[in-house]
């Protein structure tokens, strides 16, 4: 297999990742909520192409802008010909510009590398520092008109957020690893780290993504002589249907409700704050104000205090709320993130609701075991469903912080909620909301799922993720309309040795079920954690 010359991404600096993330998430709100639309599920289906990090999604609807910086105008042509392709699947628009500052800023030259920055990350890169956010080191008026299409559509694919498909976190590819850092030094002169960053190594980070996609645009040739029992993958040059398909779901003709806030909508990680608030426009307007639950789906707090964080609503109107995210005392929080769920105060199916330990007993006298009777506003015909997420937390930090969230004996006229911790964690204080329903309620399914559903809570994990799928029929009848899906956290055990760091969510979301994910980063210790979310159209 011949050996064309091939791009990477490009990579931040240090100084700039914190600002980056914020960029993200002011941008688009779904990069730090991350249920993210998709198609059939992991192995349920036709595959769902491309391993795009949600975390990097531009907002559905974007007017990108891009500047062309210099080339010839046949060079500049086909830039805009190959990179409008992406356009026909995407609700995404290029605007073209010839002079000052542009969101990509596209350089041509015989440097030998092409390259381009991912997603959002091009809006922190900015000019003078930084005079361009991709690169063409090899186009010339005689370059192929395939490589043209390699190369072009590939670079564009990563502005718009893609990882390399061979990077997907489905991509299971059985390397020499010893004959690939030799075949890339030979062909592309990389030595075995750069090989290892640009080749081998999988996308750990939450990604919106199916199965392996083979004819990818954004994969390189995999040569047989490089893995084991002969495997290899052509060079593509075009988007493959699932592509097509795929982009199409990451950015969607009618756009997707965040329904979460996170605290770096408004500020850095790395400058805390106790309080963060975002007034929130529900999609309806009620003729009253209606019942709203809200759960923690995000948590990045300082380990060298007590872990204290509180997401609540007030200032509920008919059309909007106002949605905090506090924390007091010494407790330093670094971000985090919740989702929200709003029903009609007079809803013939939703009851909704709050309780806390505190109107159990005082914040100083904590206890292991807190349960509360709880008995609904109005019967239902028969058992309802239940589910629950917890919204505040206060815990010491001399164990590991350990809280759960269940509900027990349920029945048609309530049911009893848990806030329990256990071993030797000191659980001053904890809150949630909950949501009851109808059981037999067409188009709706709600459920649980946790880290001890695919390994023990003794081998703990950075990432974990697992798949939910839908009973059969679940949403039939219900013809193109959209599916929401709310998800937030139940309950996590997690070491008191270095920060409380956690993030549920979700991708690949479809009718058929989703793709769920339990993940922390750094250096923290996750034992286990749980999460419940509800589904409708």
């Amino acid at each position: 297999m011949s050996a064309p010359q091939i791009c990477t991404e490009g990579v931040l600096p240090d100084e700039l990742k914190a600002f980056a993330d914020t960029v993200a998430i002011q941008t688009n709100p779904l990069n730090g909520h991350q249920v993210t639309a998709g198609g059939p599920i992991q192995g349920g289906g036709p595959p769902v192409s491309l391993a795009l990090p949600v975390g990097r999604m531009w907002n559905t609807g974007r007017e990108i802008t891009v500047r062309i910086l210099n080339g010839t105008p046949k060079i500049r042509e086909k830039i805009k010909y190959y990179a409008s392709l992406w356009t026909e699947h995407a609700n995404i628009t290029f605007k073209w510009v010839d002079s000052g500052d542009a969101d990509l800023r596209v350089n041509v030259n015989g440097d030998g590398s092409s390259w381009s920055y991912l997603g959002t990350d091009n809006l922190v890169v900015k000019a003078p520092t930084y005079p361009y956010t991709m690169n063409y080191g090899w186009l010339t008026d005689s370059t192929p008109e395939h490589e043209y299409a390699r190369v072009i559509i590939h670079e564009f694919g990563h502005a718009l957020g893609c990882i390399h498909e061979h990077q997907s976190p489905a991509a299971n590819i059985p390397w020499n690893e010893q004959a690939v850092i030799e075949y890339y030094r030979r062909t592309n002169g990389w030595d075995e780290a750069k090989t290892r960053a640009n080749v081998m190594k999988r996308e750990s980070a939450p990604t919106q993504f199916s199965a392996f996609d083979t004819s990818s645009i954004m994969i390189y040739a995999v040569p047989a002589e490089l893995t084991i029992g002969g495997y290899s993958v052509p060079w593509s040059t075009k988007l493959s249907e699932t592509d097509k398909s795929f982009i199409a779901t990451a950015y969607p003709r009618v756009a997707v409700d965040a329904n979460g806030f996170n605290t770096m909508e408004i500020r850095p990680w790395d400058k805390p704050a106790e309080k963060a608030m975002k007034r929130q426009v529900f999609s309806k307007t009620y003729d009253r104000p209606p019942n709203v639950a809200v759960g923690l789906n995000w948590l990045d707090v300082d380990k060298n205090a007590n872990i204290r964080v509180n997401a609540f609503a007030d200032n509920i109107k008919n059309n909007s709320a106002d949605v905090h995210i506090n924390t007091w005392a010494d407790t330093t929080l670094y971000s985090a993130g919740c989702s929200w769920f709003h029903a009609a105060a007079n809803s013939p199916e939703f009851q909704i609701g709050q309780w806390s330990t505190t109107d159990d007993h005082p914040w100083y006298e904590p206890r292991p075991k807190t349960e509360k009777r709880i008995n609904f506003d109005w019967s239902y015909s028969a058992t309802p469903k239940v589910l629950v997420w917890l919204n505040l937390v206060d815990m010491a930090n001399n164990a590991n912080w350990r809280v759960k969230a269940h509900v027990t004996d349920v029945t048609k006229d309530g049911f009893t909620l848990n806030l329990d911790t256990w071993a030797n964690t000191s659980l001053y204080a904890a809150s949630a909301a909950w949501i009851a329903y109808p059981s037999d309620q067409k188009g709706i399914v709600s459920g649980t799922f946790s880290t001890e559903d695919i390994r023990p809570w003794n081998e703990p994990r950075l990432t974990n993720t697992g798949r939910v799928n839908f009973p059969a029929g679940a949403f039939a009848g219900t013809g193109d309309a959209p599916l929401k899906v709310f998800i937030a956290l139940n309950g996590f055990d997690i070491g008191d040795s270095a920060n409380l760091r956690l993030k549920v969510s979700a991708d690949s979301v479809s009718k058929e079920g989703m793709n769920w994910h339990l993940d922390s980063w750094a250096d923290t210790v996750l034992y286990q954690a749980s999460a419940s979310y509800i589904a409708f159209v």
